[in-house]
C-alpha cells in the first residue's frame, strides 16, 4: 500500500514569460537591423547610379555620335521608320534622323540612359543570386533599349507631323512612361518572377 506521503503531485510546468518591455526591445532591435540594411542598400544603389553616370559622361562626344548613337540607335530607327512608312525616306547620319519633313537629333541625356542606370543599379544591389542578377540585367537592358528605340521612332513622327506636341511628349510623357516601365520591370523581376522552391522533407 502506498502512503499518501509518498505520492507527490506533478511539478507545475514553467513557461518563460516575455514582458511588454522585452517585446518592445526585440522589435526595436529588429527594426534597427532592418533600417540599417535598407539604408545600406539605398547607399549602394545611389553609388552604382553615380558610377554609371560618371562613366557615361566620360565617353567622348564623337564616339557617341559616330559609333554608339549611329549604329545602336539612329540606323536602327531609320530602318524601322522606313519599314513602317517607306515614303518618309529617312536617312541616318551620325546622331540625326533626317528626312524632307524632320531632323531629329539624338543627344546625350536624351537617350534613355538614365532609366537604364536606374534599372541596372536596382538589380545589382537587390539581394539575389548572381545568375538571377545576370538574367535581370540582360532582360532589363533589352527592355530599356527596345523602349528607347520605340520612343525615338514615335518622336520622329511627332516632330514630322505634330511639332507642337514634341516638347510635351519629349520632356514629360516619354520619360515618365519609360521610368514607370522600368519600375514595373524591376518589381516583376524582384518579386513577381521569384517562385519559392519547396525542398522535400
Amino acid at each position: 500500500m502506498i502512503s499518501p506521503d509518498t505520492v507527490r503531485p506533478p511539478e507545475p510546468r514553467h513557461y518563460e514569460e516575455i514582458t511588454v518591455l522585452q517585446t518592445l526591445k526585440l522589435f526595436s532591435e529588429g527594426y534597427r537591423h532592418y533600417s540599417r540594411h535598407t539604408w545600406l542598400q539605398f547607399l549602394l544603389f545611389v553609388g552604382c547610379y553615380v558610377l554609371f553616370d560618371y562613366a557615361y559622361f566620360k565617353i567622348p562626344v564623337d564616339l557617341f555620335a559616330n559609333v554608339i548613337y549611329y549604329h545602336g540607335v539612329v540606323a536602327v530607327c531609320a530602318d524601322v521608320v522606313n519599314w513602317l512608312s517607306p515614303l518618309e525616306q529617312v536617312l541616318a547620319k551620325q546622331n540625326h534622323l533626317l528626312s524632307a519633313t524632320a531632323d531629329l537629333e539624338i543627344v546625350r541625356g536624351c537617350d534613355g540612359a538614365g532609366v537604364l542606370f536606374l534599372v541596372a543599379s536596382a538589380v545589382l544591389v537587390f539581394p539575389s543570386r548572381l545568375k538571377r542578377k545576370l538574367v535581370g540585367l540582360i532582360l532589363g537592358i533589352g527592355l530599356i533599349y527596345f523602349l528607347n528605340l520605340l520612343r525615338i521612332c514615335v518622336l520622329y513622327f511627332v516632330i514630322a507631323y505634330h511639332p507642337g506636341w514634341f516638347q510635351l511628349i519629349h520632356t514629360y510623357v516619354a520619360p515618365t512612361l519609360m521610368v514607370v516601365m522600368g519600375c514595373l520591370y524591376f518589381a516583376w523581376w524582384a518579386f513577381g518572377s521569384a517562385h519559392p522552391i519547396h525542398e522535400p522533407a
